[in-house]
């Protein structure tokens, strides 16, 4: 038993000296690919934040029709039975107004994902090809973020290599 509990440890002392530590995300926004994409995506954004308010403007003033309709009815239904048949098929058109409301909004987060995954895929798939590279090459078995590190050596630190990989400024690591 202690002859395998210290073969776990060299083991996993080997592979823990064989790790390295990247700031992906800080190398990420230093890519100009990436800084490409934001701008893209944050004019996608603007535009679909428009035409949600151009849609919420027209279903409020539909709305607003709507109830003009019921309260006219109101004041001159004389009989009870036509005027709830009346209101219900208003009740309807209202719950179709917000229910279309609702769609182009979850239609406008779809088109904005999509815009962010065909855009940002590709240039992290280049950063996580670069990180690889280095790795291999430093003789690395894992690379991890330096979000998920509490302590280690400079040495391990692979961050500048990888911005070298890119070609791209070596960025500040806060």
């Amino acid at each position: 038993m202690k002859k395998l509990l210290l073969v776990v440890f060299l083991v996993a002392g080997t592979a823990i000296a064989q790790t390295g530590y990247v700031a992906s995300e800080a190398i990420l926004q230093s890519m100009p690919e990436f800084q490409k994409a934001q701008e893209e995506i944050s004019k996608l954004a603007a535009l679909l934040e428009a035409d949600s308010k151009k849609a919420e403007t027209n279903a409020r003033e539909r709305m607003a029709a709507l109830q003009k309709q019921v309260q006219e009815l109101s004041q001159t239904a004389t009989d009870e039975v036509a005027f709830n048949k009346e209101v219900e098929i208003y009740k309807s058109q209202a719950g179709a107004i917000e229910t279309e409301l609702l769609n182009g909004k979850k239609l406008a987060e779809l088109k904005l994902g999509e815009k962010q995954n065909k855009l940002i895929g590709p240039i992290t798939k280049k950063l996580n090809e670069a990180i690889k590279k280095v790795a291999t090459a430093r003789g690395y078995k894992v690379i991890v973020d330096i979000n998920a590190v509490a302590y280690a050596t400079e040495e391990t630190n692979v961050s500048k290599d990888v911005a070298m990989e890119l070609g791209i400024p070596i960025p500040s690591e806060d």
